[in-house]
């Protein structure tokens, strides 16, 4: 009997990496992470990625401020 394969749309493969705090912010700033994708798997990462999302969302509010 033959297993069926797994589809990539069904299954949700999860790798853990180690960024820098720079790049994680260029990452959220940019629209290409989100921290809805983030999962904190420390205190340290909690803290980091707060921090960033945090500077993310100043950076662009005062990006958009009228003088």
């Amino acid at each position: 009997m033959m297993t069926p394969a797994l589809s990539t749309e069904t299954t949700s493969t999860k790798v853990q990496v180690e960024l820098s705090s720079h790049v994680l912010k260029q990452l959220l700033k940019s629209g290409v992470l989100h921290g809805a994708d983030c999962k904190c798997l420390n205190a340290s990462a909690k803290q980091v990625i707060w921090q960033a999302l945090l500077a993310t969302i100043t950076d662009n509010k005062e990006s958009h401020l009228c003088a």
